[in-house]
């Protein structure tokens, strides 16, 4: 299609999602004549933007309400204060915020960065999208219905944009082909981390080199959940981090999942083998490719650590293959489960079982035996990093070591197959000795400096890591003391999944700390971190109100954190301390503006 005019797609993206879905936007901008690039923020040169007329921004929110790593100049130079009123006064534009309503600040970048642009003289062609991660759809619930009406409302502008080829184009981000080597690679090539193996940059981090030290099981054998102790040991550099960072690494997939995508092309006479390696060349100015794909890669390489292979399809994966499928009935399903109105099909064959993108290739055979190396780089998405709070003190493990206390993810849906996460399943089966590239991020969590200032810690389950990280510090400098330091923890059996039992009780044998413990299934009536919280108002009351404590939250965010919040307005701030409810509630609320109440939940 010829060119109609140029619309640029930036995006800020923490975790790769942000950037995906800017990438596959960008396709459709493609398939509809437009030309321009899409880029980081802090890529794109910012002084362009006053000459650009249409942009299109998606942008993640990290933390508490933080811009992603990749567009923090970019944000800091738009609130440049000596900027007019009407620089941006050329600008059409419109702002996708990808979010999980879990968190207190929804979607805050995204809204930011709408305000400031308006504030700036661009004119928004359709409110913001606030894409929500908690909908059953995901992100695409918001995102595939106002792109829509943001393409039609781009046809005041641009009368010959038809929107009707959509479904039927394919446009590939990269031209890819296959260099058949008829060598097997060795086993050095096989396990070189194809991010990092000529110094590359993953994403906008420098990593460092680890060590597997130990890899210890913190739970009972006889225990349903699998919780893991991971120490890394880095193999140069000193490491420097403090209690509530976050730990980042990029996991692989296991064999059995590579050698089965091996087998699908197999099955199907697809001459694609793993010693096979892979050209990866530009396609399109405005899409470079990566640093790291520009190196001779085996397939296999590719497959164990570039492809999400446990990852469950989007319809946009159905709507590709439905375009090289040859099978009428298998067709037709495909496009049904792409479009809007199979929406509640695919929700039901996909999100719901968590259905991977191998079962669907399984399922789908006739279909697949038509895929392509091109097809293929579409289809799959993108092995994504891991982040993971640190359980352990920089200044405890002599700035050498960082601990990870890790769930193994295994559950099983309606699948007869067990469920397995990627991340924390690969970090089950490493052993000593391996060696893996990770990176610190600065944590969410602001502890206050002042030693005489309470902090009531509420983790349940894993959310002890950036707790015990803390603990583990503060006993090294001196500062910790039963009096300023109160650990709510939670976990189903005292003797089952008590994790680091015997460290806790030495800290509170030392005066340095104190526990409360809810063992939810060792008596009939099922006791929680809440429960204990309403025990102990009283004492958490003067502690916030005389002693001005800070309250962190920490775990999973399924339940927990509401009923935490539900316990310290109901039992603390009302009960204990004679708030009215809406006022008990409003006070919390100002605690957390004031960060005085901090929560991180995954």
């Amino acid at each position: 299609m010829n060119d109609i005019g140029r619309l640029v797609v930036l995006y800020g993206s923490q975790t790769f999602t942000a950037q995906e879905a800017a990438e596959r936007i960008w396709r459709t901008s493609k398939i509809l004549g437009f030309k321009g690039p899409v880029q980081a923020m802090d890529d794109y040169p910012i002084s362009h933007l006053i000459h650009e007329e249409y942009a299109l921004f998606v942008c993640a929110t990290t933390g508490q309400g933080d811009e992603p790593d990749n567009m923090r100049r970019f944000w800091k130079l738009l609130l440049r204060k000596n900027l007019p009123s009407n620089s941006l006064m050329k600008l059409k534009f419109g702002v996708i915020g990808l979010g999980d309503s879990s968190y207190a600040k929804f979607n805050f970048v995204g809204k930011k960065l709408h305000k400031r642009l308006i504030q700036l003289g661009a004119k928004p062609l359709l409110d913001i999208a606030l894409c929500d991660y908690q909908h059953d759809l995901g992100h695409d619930a918001v995102m595939i219905p106002w792109l829509k009406d943001f393409f039609a409302s781009m046809r005041t502008y641009f009368p010959s944009l038809k929107t009707d080829t959509l479904e039927t184009s394919f446009i590939p981000r990269w031209k890819v082909s296959i260099l058949k080597k008829s060598e097997c690679p060795d086993e050095t090539t096989l396990n070189k981390d194809i991010y990092y193996a000529k110094g590359h940059k993953d994403h906008f981090h420098d990593a460092t080199y680890f060590e597997l030290e130990e890899n210890k099981r913190t739970t009972d054998e006889t225990h349903f959940q699998d919780v893991r102790l991971i120490t890394l040991k880095s193999t140069n550099d000193r490491i420097e981090y403090n209690p509530g960072d976050i730990f980042n690494i990029r996991p692989r997939n296991c064999k059995e999942d590579v050698d089965d995508l091996f087998d699908i092309f197999h099955t199907h006479n697809i001459d694609i083998k793993p010693h096979y390696h892979l050209l990866v060349e530009e396609y399109h100015d405005d899409m470079p490719v990566p640093d790291f794909l520009k190196e001779p890669l085996t397939l296999y390489e590719i497959a164990e650590q570039y492809w999400d292979l446990k990852a469950y399809p989007t319809q946009y994966v159905f709507s590709l293959l439905a375009l090289i499928s040859e099978d009428k009935l298998e067709r037709d399903k495909c496009l049904e489960l792409s479009s809007a109105e199979g929406q509640e099909d695919w929700l039901n064959y996909c999100r719901r079982p968590r259905r991977t993108v191998l079962e669907v290739l399984h399922d789908f055979h006739k279909s697949a035996s038509k895929l392509t190396i091109e097809i293929i780089f579409e289809l799959f998405s993108t092995i994504k990093p891991r982040s993971f709070s640190i359980a352990s003190s920089g200044l405890a493990s002599g700035g050498t070591r960082i601990e990870l206390l890790i769930v193994v993810v295994k559950y099983y849906s309606k699948l007869k197959k067990a469920r397995l996460g990627l991340a924390s399943n690969w970090l089950k089966s490493l052993n000593v000795g391996d060696k893996v590239y990770g990176w610190i991020k600065k944590g969410t969590f602001k502890f206050p400096t002042d030693v005489s200032v309470p902090h009531i810690f509420i983790g349940p389950g894993t959310g002890l890591a950036p707790f015990r990280s803390l603990l583990q510090e503060k006993i090294i400098q001196g500062t910790a003391h039963k009096d300023t330091m109160h650990l709510f923890f939670g976990c189903r059996y005292k003797d089952k999944d008590f994790h680091c039992r015997d460290e806790l009780e030495k800290m509170v044998e030392d005066g340095k700390l104190t526990l409360y413990c809810a063992f939810s299934r060792d008596q009939e009536n099922k006791i929680y971190v809440q429960h204990k919280i309403a025990e102990h108002r009283n004492l958490l009351w003067q502690l916030i109100n005389e002693m001005g404590a800070f309250i962190f939250i920490s775990g999973n965010a399924k339940n927990m954190p509401d009923n935490v919040r539900d316990a310290f307005i109901e039992d603390v701030f009302n009960k204990s301390g004679n708030i009215e409810l809406e006022q008990a509630k409003e006070m919390l609320n100002k605690m957390e503006r004031n960060n005085r109440l901090q929560v991180e939940t995954w």
